[in-house]
């Protein structure tokens, strides 16, 4: 029997920065691993449970392959990496 690697998938959270409140989720395009591995600075593997909050410039690359503006003073933004 093949084990078969989990595929990951990454996600952009909002959270509301005065009740700590989620608000909203954004799924990056699949396949753009290696980029967002490049943008957040990483050197090891994802292992499916990590959460990353993230600097202005980070945010700004991942609002460019996500295709659309997300931030916003309001919220907390962070980014997740979940299995499935």
């Amino acid at each position: 029997m093949t084990l078969r690697h989990a595929q990951l998938k990454y996600i952009i959270e909002a959270f509301d920065k005065k009740t700590e409140l989620f608000v909203f989720e954004e799924q990056l395009p699949e396949g753009c691993d290696e980029k967002i591995a490049a943008i957040m600075g990483w050197t090891a593997e994802q292992q499916g449970w990590e959460g990353y909050d993230l600097t202005s410039d980070q945010l700004a690359a991942l609002e460019k392959l996500l295709g659309k503006k997300v931030s916003d003073p309001a919220y907390l933004i962070q980014l997740s990496c979940n299995t499935y």
